[in-house]
């Protein structure tokens, strides 16, 4: 998944609060019908998936701990590391994006300075792909051969980027901003607060953002991650805390890119990574809604689908239903995830609540 170090927030605040109690039963949602399931790839995280090519890249980390940016055939075959000579190889590298062509990849690389600050003192895991800090938005070309950063953020605490969405057509991006720091025991900003970009987008022999839009949901600080482009290009969905106040409680929304105007979606318990299905008639994301909490541990969550209008909610996967046959019977938190084709998707699957530790999926419903 593309980011999940926001769930150490979770996690804590989770049993600060006691937020993640056991939710009723779903008379609409018994278990009895669900998608297919089976786990694509061991350990690599943050899998997308491009067509033009049959491949996907991923995420995967080095022995520090250090996530570096893989490729390969879609049936696993020819993987590579495609990293580029002017990334500091004991920095993070997160890939976040293909080109609907597969030639270029956007990503997310961490600051190579260390700079004296006030008030904090820089540590690895600030930039752990997912939290934020110290990182910038990089396009490189597939055989890594030249790279271009397209973001120059300042080089402190505050600043950073995390989830990001490109349109069918490659031709707009899409990125989470941060703005300002974590505040400890907030719950609103205790990942941070964060603002989303839009950006028009011309490739060419140097990659140019134009037409950049800010959207900053009631000009609220506030906690959030964009995480879709629709396919007609007028709206992105993201969730946020503007409403809320709460890490815990995140609804999903939509941005309408010419008004700015929001529409909610969901409303129930914690739901995040929207994306829409590539003929944009559906929206998957993950919930904690009606999720078992198994002894000792916190709340997981599923992934459900509904209409782009918000209607028809429907639970896709239960491994986090007691004695289900997708669970194990153990905290799952699926994640982010990347479309193969309308019924079809891979994402990722936390099996641990601290840090980045799990697999990838591969979904068919």
């Amino acid at each position: 998944m593309k980011a999940t170090a926001i769930f150490i927030t979770l996690f804590l605040t989770c049993l600060i609060l006691g937020a993640c109690k056991k939710k009723p039963i779903d008379p609409d949602n018994d278990g009895t019908s669900y998608a297919y399931m089976e786990v694509y790839k061991d350990n690599a995280m943050g899998v997308i998936y491009n067509q033009s090519t049959n491949s996907v890249a991923y995420n995967k980390p080095d022995g520090d701990g250090t996530y570096k940016i893989y490729i390969s055939n879609y049936d696993g075959t020819g993987e590579v590391q495609l990293t580029y000579p002017g990334w500091a190889s004991n920095r993070h590298q997160w890939a976040e994006e293909w080109d609907p062509t597969g030639q270029y990849l956007y990503c997310y690389v961490e600051k190579t300075d260390y700079v004296t600050e006030t008030g904090h003192t820089r540590i690895p895991e600030d930039a752990i792909p997912g939290y934020g800090a110290y990182t910038d938005l990089w396009i490189i070309k597939r055989d890594g051969s030249q790279a271009w950063q397209m973001t120059n953020l300042p080089n402190d605490y505050n600043h950073g980027i995390i989830h990001g969405a490109i349109s069918n057509d490659g031709t707009m991006f899409a990125w989470t901003e941060r703005i300002q720091a974590p505040v400890f025991l907030d719950l609103n900003l205790a990942a941070g607060a964060y603002v989303f970009k839009v950006a028009d987008v011309s490739l060419g022999s140097n990659p140019v953002f134009s037409n950049i839009r800010i959207f900053q949901p009631n000009g609220e600080l506030a906690g959030g991650e964009v995480e879709s482009i629709s396919p007609s290009k007028t709206d992105i969905l993201i969730y946020s805390t503007f409403e809320s106040h709460n890490l815990v409680a995140t609804p999903i929304y939509r941005i309408d890119l010419a008004s700015g105007n929001t529409t909610k979606l969901t409303t129930e318990s914690f739901s995040q990574a929207p994306t829409y299905t590539p003929n944009g008639q559906k929206i998957v994301y993950m919930t904690g809604a009606y999720c078992d909490i198994f002894p000792g541990q916190v709340q997981g969550a599923d992934w459900w689908i509904m209409d782009a209008n918000g209607s028809n909610k429907k639970r896709l996967t239960y491994m986090n239903m007691k004695d289900h046959p997708q669970s194990v019977n153990s905290y799952r938190l699926a994640g982010t995830l990347s479309f193969i084709n309308d019924s079809t998707f891979i994402g990722g699957v936390m099996t641990q609540s601290l840090g980045l530790v799990g697999y990838s999926a591969l979904v068919k419903f």
